[in-house]
């Protein structure tokens, strides 16, 4: 199965497991409460992949005695530091008032086996697959940068916190914009090999 139908379909799952998240009843937090730190932890989990784009692409040169444009690894990299900056960022924000819980998603559960398993097979075909890794690692930027655009946006919108709200709102509109700019990158890629 092509890396983008396996991200998307990761996405669908993780996006069903955080709308259809329900606390016991009694819980000791609401489930508004809830659903936001469930939403800030998906996020957390999106920036902790996208943070390793660099080494991938790098250890892809070593194995392939090849690399991706510059225009893609300029990009690549821009995306992996601007997203340890804002893991860094959304640690310190995290203590702020009121504060958010950032849970690894539980391992028992379908959502965290199948996204496992998903990074397994799409870090094999990265690796392993020596034809058309430039476009399946914009491909899979495309949608996961968009994903990360529109979490932030949606948390930003139940934020009370107005410091963590104002950085919601930038980190939706810098990964929104690095998804214009894979974009423009595909549409030329895809230009230039027809």
């Amino acid at each position: 199965m092509p890396i983008f139908f396996k991200l998307l379909m990761v996405i669908s799952l993780i996006s069903v497991a955080v709308i259809t998240h329900r606390p016991a009843i009694g819980a000791g937090q609401n489930t508004s409460a809830q659903s936001i730190d469930l939403g800030y932890s998906v996020l957390k989990l999106f920036l902790e992949d996208e943070q390793h784009l660099t080494a991938i692409r790098r250890v892809k040169k070593v194995i392939t005695f090849r690399g991706i444009s510059n225009d893609s690894t300029s990009l690549i990299d821009e995306i992996a530091d601007s997203s340890q900056l804002a893991l860094e960022q959304l640690e310190k924000l995290a203590a702020a008032k009121p504060a958010i819980v950032l849970n690894d998603l539980s391992d028992g559960s379908i959502g965290k086996a199948t996204l496992d398993s998903l990074r397994l097979a799409t870090a094999k075909e990265f690796l392993l697959e020596t034809d058309n890794f430039e476009k399946n690692l914009l491909l899979s930027q495309s949608q996961i940068l968009r994903v990360i655009s529109h979490l932030a946006k949606q948390l930003g919108e139940k934020e009370t916190n107005r410091k963590r709200k104002d950085w919601l709102n930038k980190l939706a509109e810098r990964y929104e914009d690095y998804y214009r700019q894979v974009y423009a990158l595909i549409t030329v890629n895809t230009k230039g090999s027809a």
